[in-house]
């Protein structure tokens, strides 16, 4: 036996006497299975740990299993076992080198690979700026290369290991075909669902290359197309009256129920920061009582508010673009990570600040993160000022839209918790509206630490609250999460506070309120005279009619 051979044997016979006594009847088919089968393990482990988080990093290890588990069975053939061995490392490179960038991109930008940001990003980087980047940040990436290379080394020898002594399992029985079976079953469910098996690395990166390609091509197409809205704006003329504000701020949150604000009559104290604002501001914080969405779902609802509930028309007309033509100074500040609606709507604004680089369901930025550079748009000396602030707000998981620690309604027993048992709503539910309406009560805070800021900002100044749509936790049927087929998917908040002037009569309040006409009511607010004016739709206008929209589920618009 030559030296590289002693070695291996020797780190195996060490890595042995480490584990706890066995019984003797185990350990002769134990040995030749410990190591081969182990460093592989080890190597997987770390590489997903490092690039993936939570309960998505359980879902990753069960995508890599497959090539794992196929070492405990090596071919009999030599030629064909030395091609499974590197099939199986080639598919364990894959998730090394997966783990490896994600975790990069993690530890500099904390950010994920197709987040906008990174999208974005290397969609517009040039070879020079791709040696700029390598300049500055050579460091993290050696480090990240070497993480890399103790991963796939750490894989290689236990390939190696596998190939020179394969495992030689007993027989197949009992306890070793059911865990078998359940291993088998669990691979073949992660590969069956799409949200688990769009991360696995051969699908991703490919995906990855095809969405920048994408990108790059329809970037060409949507600055044309914002370069035409803004042609299109300036050419109606829009005018600002006298009585114009130095400031509106508009601040949009994400699947908000009004239903399941104290400020709306909910039985738990959810928002009593804003109902506090109420009490104290009176007439000058004006709560419309029924507004609606008309529709269940971001892309969507924003589309029918900036384009004036008109997204499909030939002569349509942004919002944004109008303001700019106006002469406002423009700002998106967003928690949000959609590309869609960055490229559609955030890019026209004069300045713009995506905060949340992580895109989808899984992402846990809190929604303070937006008030620091609120505070900053708000200082700017431009006169006058339109800032869009839209938040990630009550968008599901619902538990990661709030800090950990913060679940006061966690297991309540109250009169909300009493009354969803007698609707017969399962536990399940009931904890997910727990959820919710901790959710809520966070972003209760946050909402009206936006309102202070507006408050105390010099000059005439007007803040709009709203969500683009609304959610089902129970209140109808046994769901939870976006709903177009009963009437919390579309109810929502909209709330209006100026410094200087009484924007609607009382008796607006409780008119019903349509979601995709609100850029009516805000050109109104922002005191812009345009060619497009209908104050029909216009809810600030003493001519607004009140036209139900047609959605696919009946309404009582007056609740």
């Amino acid at each position: 036996m030559n030296h590289s051979q002693r070695v291996p044997l020797r780190l195996r016979q060490i890595f042995l006497a480490s584990l706890p006594p066995l019984p003797s009847q185990l350990l002769p088919p134990l040995l030749p299975l410990l190591l081969p089968l182990l460093l592989p393990l080890l190597a997987l482990l770390a590489a997903i740990n490092a690039g993936h988080a939570g309960a998505r990093a359980w879902q990753v290890l069960v995508l890599a299993l497959p090539g794992w588990f196929w070492l405990w069975w090596p071919l009999r053939s030599a030629r064909r076992r030395r091609l499974q061995g590197w099939l199986c490392l080639a598919l364990g490179l894959a998730f090394v080198l997966d783990g490896a960038v994600r975790g990069f991109l993690l530890a500099c930008y904390d950010a994920l690979p197709n987040s906008s940001m990174v999208l974005s990003a290397v969609a517009n980087t040039t070879p020079g700026e791709s040696r700029e980047f390598a300049a500055m940040y050579w460091r993290d990436m050696l480090e990240w290369s070497l993480f890399a290379l103790l991963c796939s080394s750490l894989l290689a020898w236990g390939i190696r290991l596998w190939w020179r002594h394969p495992p030689r399992l007993p027989e197949p029985r009992g306890w070793r075909i059911a865990i078998a079976v359940l291993m088998l079953a669990l691979i073949v469910g992660s590969l069956a669902s799409k949200p688990w098996r769009r991360h696995h690395p051969l699908l991703f990166w490919p995906q990855w290359a095809q969405d920048i390609g994408d990108l790059r091509r329809e970037w060409g197409q949507m600055d044309a197309q914002r370069q035409r809205l803004l042609a299109a704006a300036k050419q109606l003329a829009p005018t600002l009256a006298a009585d114009s504000p130095d400031t509106l701020v508009l601040v949009i949150s994400e699947s908000m129920n009004r239903n399941n604000m104290s400020s709306y009559g909910y039985a738990r104290p959810t928002s009593p920061r804003l109902f506090a604002r109420q009490r104290e501001l009176g007439e000058r914080m004006e709560v419309f009582r029924h507004a609606w969405s008309v529709n269940a779902s971001t892309v969507p609802a924003l589309r029918n508010l900036f384009y004036f509930g008109a997204p499909e028309s030939s002569k349509r007309v942004h919002l944004l673009a109008l303001a700019r033509a106006a002469g406002y100074r423009t700002w998106w500040i967003s928690n949000h990570n959609d590309l869609a609606i960055e490229q559609e709507h955030a890019r026209l604004a004069d300045t713009v600040e995506i905060l949340n680089r992580k895109p989808g369901r899984g992402s846990e930025a809190l929604d303070e993160h937006v008030l620091p550079v609120m505070r900053t748009a708000l200082a700017d000396k431009a006169p006058r000022k339109l800032i869009v602030v839209h938040m990630l707000g009550l968008h599901p998981d619902y538990a990661m839209r709030h800090p950990a620690g913060m679940r006061p309604f966690l297991d309540a027993a109250d009169g909300v918790d009493a009354r969803l048992r007698r609707q017969g709503r399962p536990a399940w539910l009931r904890a997910m509206r727990n959820q919710y309406d901790s959710a809520v009560r966070y972003h209760d805070a946050t909402v009206a630490a936006t309102l202070d800021l507006s408050r105390h900002a010099p000059g005439k100044q007007v803040w709009v609250f709203l969500s683009d749509h609304g959610q089902e936790v129970g209140h109808t049927i046994d769901r939870a999460g976006h709903s177009a087929t009963t009437p919390d998917g579309y109810r929502i908040p909209l709330m209006v506070w100026s410094s200087y002037q009484d924007t609607a009569p009382g008796a607006s309040l409780n008119l019903p309120v349509r979601g995709d006409w609100l850029a009516h009511s805000l050109t109104n607010l922002l005191g812009i005279e345009w060619q497009g004016v209908q104050p029909g739709q216009d809810v600030f206008d003493a001519r607004y009619r009140w036209r139900p929209p047609r959605l696919p589920v009946r309404i009582d618009f007056n609740t």
